[in-house]
């Protein structure tokens, strides 16, 4: 895993963002850039949508089928139109079907009527149109533009974000990418949307992972255990990838056609980026994302690619759908469980159980996101985004009619992410103790013994011994410590050269059959106590107190 010193720092990420945010926010017209900046989460842009014909927009709008589509010119900003096919998605209108000015989700295909034989731009089967076709537009092909409907376009674009932080870690996470647009269509202002970027072929060559001579794969999972081809080899979808035949059990698919191999963990971690995947479920469960790979195995893509083009490849999965995150604001939801309670398959076979094969790796993603001197995640961070994200949308948002009061979901995120940090923090298991260094020291042995003494009285002695950090015992070392039970005795001895050192105390009252002793410090000139490397060397105690029991 990568270290998580190479997260930038809270304040430069904030000063960074602030100020864009600031500045998309107040300048017009500017140009849009292309991919990736044009899915700039700190960034909002003006887009228009004009149908050919006028009453396509009503037509499309709606479309309950959500497999209608028209010819319509498009821009943004003061760019030329060019010509792109615009449907409705399958996405719940707002506020409701039956509202004559509802808000629906679209997808816009930048090359629908597109041919470029000889490098030409030539447009297709638009009858009377023949100039304003365009292969790609800013390096995308085809543009999805999300309405919030199950929480809103706040909580939908910082769940895209939060994704984005994590593939921008270090972490070896890919991720697609989103920021908010305004969205008018034949002179109607609709609201801002999340444009989200589509997993397409254009996507795969957006980031060097399609082989245009080879064989890649683009899987879509849209229905638990119902793969959808969308890209292979020359196009064809009918030919398995070597990934899909290999992964035959569960949980990639339904009680499996073969039988859960011996050497489970090592198949994975062979043919899949596991800590891209693992890093997937996790910023879900942070989120709290109900309906998608961890906890429904539905609404993702994944991408193979065929044995022997690149010995280092393995699947990647991709995030797809995030309308529904944010379901819930608790913030003590499992981050083992993310599923409403109900165990998904790949939360059963992957990580649920601390013994599960990929617990342990699971944990380490989730301390990368929440814990160390540089979380991914930084409670005072993200308030500060959310800030940045409120100041850069509230007059779009205050005019949308249909924006479910997204603004003020900037200060409930605000107010949930220290909850859900510290909530995740806590399901951990505690870490290990951090390495040695060449400055510490420690207890390296404690050992206790009893005599008797005179009027039945009794007397404990302590022997303690002070390591180095390679074990080695120090000489001349201060220890400190305390008896229980306010018996009375040495607090403190120097140790010889062997590093030992012993105090004792005299029980004086029949009552006490047992005390104890516990080591408070250890000090030595240049060196540093470490107490969480004590340990003894006798195994009958924890390195740092003994009991001791009358002879």
């Amino acid at each position: 895993m990568s270290n998580q010193s190479n997260t930038v720092s809270n304040t430069a990420r904030f000063l960074v963002t602030l100020s864009m945010a600031l500045l998309c926010a107040s300048v017009k017209a500017q140009s849009v850039p292309d991919w990736p900046d044009l899915y700039d989460p700190f960034s909002l842009h003006s887009l228009h949508v004009e149908t050919v014909n006028a009453a396509d927009f009503d037509l499309i709008r709606n479309d309950t089928t959500y497999d209608i589509e028209v010819p319509a010119w498009f821009w943004a900003g003061d760019e030329e139109p060019i010509l792109v096919s615009i449907r409705r998605k399958s996405a719940s209108a707002l506020p409701n079907e039956l509202d004559p000015d509802k808000k629906v989700s679209y997808k816009i295909d930048i090359n629908e009527y597109h041919d470029d034989p000889d490098d030409v731009d030539i447009c297709v089967d638009v009858p009377g149109i023949t100039q304003g076709c365009v292969s790609k537009w800013k390096s995308v092909k085809k543009l999805s533009l999300e309405n919030g409907d199950d929480q809103d376009v706040a909580q939908e674009g910082v769940a895209w974000y939060l994704h984005r932080l994590a593939a921008e870690s270090g972490l070896q996470y890919e991720t697609g990418l989103a920021s908010w647009v305004k969205l008018t269509i034949n002179g109607q202002y609709q609201g801002v949307y999340v444009n989200v970027e589509q997993p397409d072929k254009q996507f795969l060559k957006n980031r060097g992972m399609w082989e245009p001579i080879g064989d890649t794969w683009l899987t879509k999972m849209s229905d638990q255990y119902s793969p959808e081809p969308k890209a292979g080899p020359e196009d064809d979808d009918g030919i398995p990838s070597p990934t899909s035949e290999a992964l035959c059990f569960t949980p990639f698919l339904d009680r499996g056609k073969c039988a859960t191999p011996s050497d489970f963990k090592d198949q994975l971690n062979e043919r899949i980026n596991m800590e891209g995947m693992l890093t997937f479920g996790a910023v879900s469960a942070f989120h709290y994302s109900p309906d998608d790979l961890f906890s429904k195995s539905k609404n993702f893509y994944y991408v193979d690619q065929g044995d022997g083009l690149d010995p280092n490849w393995k699947r990647e999965y991709l995030q797809w759908d995030l309308d529904s995150a944010f379901g819930s604001l608790d913030p003590n939801i499992s981050i083992y469980r993310n599923g409403r309670g109900k165990l998904n398959q790949y939360e059963k076979a992957l990580v649920d159980d601390e013994d599960d094969p990929f617990r342990e790796e699971y944990n380490e993603v989730v301390r990368a996101l929440v814990e160390g001197d540089f979380p991914i995640f930084d409670a005072v961070q993200l308030s500060l985004d959310m800030q940045a994200f409120q100041s850069l949308l509230s007059s779009a948002l205050a005019e949308d009619p249909n924006s479910k009061d997204a603004a003020a979901s900037f200060d409930t995120m605000a107010e949930y992410f220290p909850l859900r940090i510290a909530s995740a923090r806590d399901q951990l298991p505690a870490g290990p103790p951090p390495p040695p260094s060449e400055d510490d020291i420690h207890v390296g042995d404690i050992d206790g013994d009893a005599t008797a003494a005179a009027q039945n009285n009794w007397v404990a002695t302590v022997t303690v011994t002070i390591h180095d950090y390679q074990h080695i015992g120090v000489a001349g070392a201060l220890v400190s410590g305390t008896w229980s039970n306010g018996i009375l005795g040495d607090t403190s001895c120097t140790t010889d050269a062997s590093g030992q050192c012993q105090l004792e105390a005299t029980v004086t009252k029949k009552r006490f059959k047992k005390i104890s002793f516990s080591v408070t410090s250890a000090s030595v000139s240049g060196a540093v106590y470490a107490s969480s490397q004590n340990h003894d060397d006798d195994g009958d105690s924890d390195g740092t107190s003994i009991t001791i029991s009358k002879p």
